[in-house]
């Protein structure tokens, strides 16, 4: 790292990130850009070879005990350590899709009204798992609080794969959040009236597969985000989404075409309404 700031600062929250960990910062080495970049992770307590294959990389890490770990929390840490005008947000898991990745993910940025760029996930046909039927179908977020959430503040941002402008993060920054740091960030975006912008050319390759104890975990925490967020779900949003039709004609084709291989797949109409309610009655932060 030069003592001269760089342009831009790609920020990853680790954790036994495997081998896709190798193939993201290959991908991020391989950018056609003239911007100079740093890339920093803060890494939660990995057991496999994370850290070392980041340290491999010329990553600036940081090393944290798994219980201090906090979306919200732990992302504003890594944005203080961040020296560029611009801070890319990228999942551990995903994967540029091309070496224009970078350039066309930051290009909405000099728009001086916009604040945050986003760009699109799509599936990664080399991974080793196949991507969950209900992502792939577009129903993995069917529930009601987040239709609550976007009729607010539009489509939601995610940090997956995003650049920020480190001017505005310094003006808004980020509180404690369990999950859901990206939504609780455009809430505020939207108070001051700055736009998100989701340019079709700055793709990442990333797709999930679940487990059904990660999942309810997962759907559970993200009740209680957007609760945090004035998206709360109660049982009449429960009702519905139980009883909502849609989803069971879906489920019907994934059956035919054999893809609910798993519990989490067979039983996700059901077990999301019943995680996310979980999280947005009886869910806690502290």
């Amino acid at each position: 790292m030069s003592d001269a700031a760089p342009d831009v600062s790609i920020a990853l929250l680790t954790k036994d990130a495997g081998t896709l960990l190798e193939r993201m910062l290959d991908a991020i080495e391989r950018q056609e850009t003239e911007r100079t970049m740093e890339v920093l992770a803060i890494d939660s307590g990995s057991r496999d070879d994370t850290v070392a294959t980041l340290e491999q990389h010329g990553v600036n890490v940081e090393s944290i005990p798994p219980e201090e770990f906090n979306f919200g929390r732990t992302r504003d840490q890594i944005y203080q350590r961040a020296r560029g005008s611009i801070v890319v947000n990228l999942s551990q898991d995903a994967i540029p899709a091309h070496d224009r990745w970078l350039e066309n993910l930051i290009e909405p940025l000099s728009d001086e009204g916009t604040a945050v760029s986003c760009g699109a996930s799509i599936p990664d046909d080399e991974r080793a798992y196949p991507q969950f039927p209900w992502e792939r179908n577009g129903y993995l977020y069917f529930t009601r609080e987040i239709k609550k959430f976007v009729r607010t503040h539009g489509k939601g941002v995610s940090f997956a794969n995003s650049a920020v402008k480190r001017s505005v993060w310094e003006e808004l920054r980020f509180d404690p959040i369990p999950l859901g740091e990206d939504f609780q960030f455009q809430t505020k975006l939207n108070a001051l009236g700055m736009n998100a912008a989701f340019p079709e050319d700055a793709p990442v390759l990333h797709h999930h597969n679940y487990e059904l104890r990660g999942l309810y975990a997962r759907c559970k925490n993200e009740g209680l985000a957007l609760r945090m967020l004035g998206a709360g779900y109660n049982e009449w949003d429960l009702l519905c989404d139980i009883a909502g039709p849609r989803k069971y004609v879906q489920w019907l084709r994934e059956l035919r075409r054999g893809s609910l291989n798993n519990s989490a797949a067979l039983l996700f109409p059901v077990l999301r309404p019943l995680a996310v309610y979980a999280g947005s009655r009886w869910g806690s932060c502290c």
